[in-house]
């Protein structure tokens, strides 16, 4: 298959990029070769390249600041997922779309996860709009994947396992404070890109949960991470009213890959088998990194 990825240089994209290369043709376009917000552009890039897939894992990600800057996030979120919806159209080729657990509203009791076909009720506008721009894939596209995953690691890009290595290394005295109260399962990046490979395989369409399996509380989660690389931070519990975010974060935030398993196709692993390999692999690089 020939694959346009988009964002290729962020976490999930890049190991898209490293999973997908040895069966697949890779492009991956930098956004001012394709600028997902401009329709013209989507439309003359694609034509050009002529994918047989489009994977989009572009987005502005940053849940605090989507609570103001509304004009950027409808932009990048909603509009340009539309966009390329319009084009694989258009062009005839699939588009796999990366949504968010965020659309749920996170009020389940624990450990209830949330399944595809529950009602979505997203409590922050980052989580409205990964609610819109699936709707933006559907009514768009014939020919589309959308995954929701959440509480994604890697080994580029930001995300909270690398947050906790850079508190635990630059203020190693200074007490870490984690959730106990939210709970969900982190998900390996490059995992996620295998679960993808196997979606393509078999021309899978529709919407389908894809985390780690088992879950923990964030202030599980920081424990693990520290106790596994040998960081001496001290780590304690608290709420998550007690970092005054500003947008609302679910405190359920479990999603069962029910599709994948109805379908014999699930590769996610436990959520623990996952981080000792990654830590194991690239633990010394994310704390070196982390000194920086």
């Amino acid at each position: 298959m020939r694959i346009l990825i988009l964002g290729g240089t962020g976490m999930l994209g890049s190991d898209c990029k490293r999973i997908l290369k040895d069966n697949n043709e890779i492009i991956t376009l930098n956004k001012q070769e394709l600028d997902i917000i401009s329709w013209d552009g989507v439309i003359g890039a694609i034509d050009k390249v002529s994918p047989d897939v489009i994977l989009n894992c572009v987005g502005f990600t940053d849940i605090d600041a989507c609570e103001t800057e509304n004009y950027a996030v409808r932009k990048i979120n909603i509009e340009g997922p539309r966009n390329l919806a319009q084009a694989s159209a258009r062009f005839q080729c699939k588009l796999v779309h990366i949504s968010s657990g965020c659309i749920f509203d996170g009020r389940k009791l624990i450990p209830q996860p949330y399944f595809e076909d529950d009602a979505l009720n997203p409590q922050s506008a980052y989580g409205m709009s990964k609610m819109e721009s699936e709707t933006a894939v559907r009514q768009n596209s014939p020919n589309y994947i959308i995954i929701r995953s959440a509480w994604l690691y890697g080994i580029n890009g930001i995300n909270f396992l690398k947050s906790v290595v850079k508190h635990a290394v630059q203020k190693e005295s200074e007490v870490l404070k984690a959730a106990d109260d939210q709970f969900g399962s982190p998900t390996w990046s490059y995992r996620l890109a295998l679960q993808i490979e196997a979606l393509l395989q078999i021309n899978a369409r529709g919407t389908y949960h894809a985390t780690a399996e088992g879950c923990c509380s964030r202030f599980e989660y920081a424990r693990f991470i520290l106790d596994k690389l040998g960081l001496k931070c001290p780590v304690e519990p608290c709420k998550m009213k007690d970092f005054n975010y500003t947008a609302k974060r679910p405190t359920n935030c479990l999603l069962e890959n029910r599709l994948l398993k109805k379908q014999g196709i699930n590769v996610m692993s436990h959520w623990k088998k996952d981080l000792n390999i990654f830590l194991d692999k690239y633990g010394e690089k994310v704390i070196k990194d982390a000194r920086l």
